[in-house]
């Protein structure tokens, strides 16, 4: 499911979310950035990492949300979900 997962650093990244006990599943994560008065893109996130998938430990996990119906579909297809 796409869902928007804001870390301890403050990026708010975007993907197929898994939550498990102690980690967080993320594949095909993108960031959401700021490109203008209420307007914003989608990057990809760690752009030179071999998988697509990555484990994040929950201690640096804030929270995780549902996106906007409009975002998430925009993440859909922008990163070919």
């Amino acid at each position: 499911m796409v869902k928007i997962v804001r870390l301890t650093n403050n990026e708010e990244v975007i993907g197929k979310i898994e939550e498990k006990k102690a980690t967080v599943k993320i594949k095909n994560g993108a960031v959401i950035v700021p490109v203008g008065e209420g307007r914003m893109a989608m990057v990809p996130w760690l752009p030179h990492a071999k998988d697509e998938e990555v484990e994040v430990p929950m201690d640096k996990v804030m929270f995780i949300f549902e996106p906007l119906t409009e975002l998430a579909n925009e993440y859909s297809s922008k990163m070919g979900s």
